[in-house]
């Protein structure tokens, strides 16, 4: 290093989830995006039938989506597994560039089952997991209340909830319950009308599971660790937050009451 220079700053930790450092440039991108639209349009010389920019004149939306749950197993294996999953969405527009979404989703998941009640621990099955998922969001349009080129991207936040349609107790204690839930969302929608539109978003259902003190307990090994292992270690949590990104594809009807 010569004399002088000043060392190099590291990325501080909170930086290492995408998700983070999205939600921090999301006011930067309203800044820089959203005027766009209401200087495009006369300043620089467009006519306003040559103009990339269209105004979305509905405010309200029904969309109907389909799409793969990533499903995050978590630390010990026994979360919801990667699954189809279906959803609905109504959608308002606030004012500018908001909308107020309610989001309902299903993912047809399934899940390993660890029976830890015994000496050693090992593997009893797999069961059939229906994961019940609704949130409500607020969205930022980054082209504010139009379209570019038929395209309007977005960002949104929303908090919920992630549910089994029924839970049943492990031998040993585990058992998937009701969480809250955090869903940050980015995608876009392109409109083929002014009623209709393809809806392309990736969304992270981010929830917690829980992890009985059986899955701990030195006396009793994972069977198939030939180390003897437990089923976790005891320097993790009994606490672990799950990312499960999702992939959507969808079609809105977009309407004004």
């Amino acid at each position: 290093m010569t004399a002088g220079a000043r060392p190099r700053r590291r990325p501080g930790r909170w930086l290492a989830s995408p998700w983070r450092a999205a939600l921090l440039a999301a006011p930067l991108c309203a800044c820089v995006v959203v005027p766009v639209p209401l200087s495009a349009q006369g300043v620089v010389g467009h006519q306003p039938e040559q103009s990339p920019f269209r105004d979305i004149v509905n405010k309200q939306g029904f969309t109907f989506f389909a799409g793969r749950f990533a499903g995050n197993t978590g630390p010990a294996g026994v979360g919801a597994r990667p699954a189809l999953a279906l959803g609905a969405r109504l959608q308002v527009r606030l004012s500018g560039p908001l909308d107020f979404w309610a989001t309902f989703a299903e993912a047809s998941s399934s899940r390993l089952v660890i029976d830890a009640s015994g000496d050693t621990a090992k593997v009893a099955g797999v069961q059939d997991l229906r994961l019940l998922l609704g949130d409500l969001a607020l969205a930022l349009n980054l082209t504010g209340n139009k379209t570019w080129h038929g395209f309007a991207p977005y960002l949104g936040m929303g908090l919920g909830i992630s549910a089994p349609s029924h839970s049943v107790l492990d031998p040993g204690g585990f058992q998937i319950t009701t969480a809250f839930a955090l869903m940050p969302t980015f995608g876009t929608r392109w409109f083929l009308s002014h009623s209709l539109a393809l809806q392309l978003e990736a969304r992270d259902y981010y929830f917690r599971y829980q992890y009985p003190l059986s899955f701990f307990a030195p006396t009793r090994p994972f069977a198939e660790h030939k180390d003897g292992s437990p089923v976790l270690p005891l320097s993790q949590s009994d606490r672990a937050w799950a990312h499960n990104l999702t992939l959507w594809l969808g079609v809105t009807y977009a309407f004004t009451f």
